[in-house]
């Protein structure tokens, strides 16, 4: 598995992510384990527009920035570590419940862990 494989591999995951959120942004917040409110059907969709154009950014990196994806791979790897810690916690505290948030928890740690141990190795 190289770098590159890794950041497209992340990308679909956002993409199919994103247009989940926008698509059902109702089943997204209930997945969650949390009740629809007024207003948080438009927040869903525009929070699932970001995770659709990041995943498309994402997937394209590698093709943009060859001769630097290591330092982008450090980048994604500490972005996939502030959403592990964002989920732990809102796990933690019950902010958001469910098995595909917990799923989600071990999606971000393994590309957390694969982006650190990808980039180290592509950097040499």
């Amino acid at each position: 598995m190289t770098l590159g494989m890794i950041f497209r591999i992340s990308g679909i995951i956002l993409f199919i992510n994103g247009l989940s959120m926008f698509f059902t942004p109702g089943m997204a917040i209930e997945m969650y384990g949390m009740t629809i409110a007024e207003g948080m059907i438009v927040l869903v969709r525009g929070l699932g527009l970001s995770f659709a154009g990041t995943g498309i950014l994402v997937f394209m990196l590698p093709s943009w920035i060859d001769s630097k994806l290591a330092a982008a791979g450090i980048l994604a790897g500490l972005t996939q570590l502030a959403w592990f810690c964002h989920l732990g916690y809102d796990l933690y505290t019950d902010n958001i419940s469910g098995t595909p948030a917990i799923i989600n928890l071990l999606l971000t740690a393994i590309f957390a862990i694969l982006f650190f141990v990808m980039s180290a190795k592509h950097s040499k």
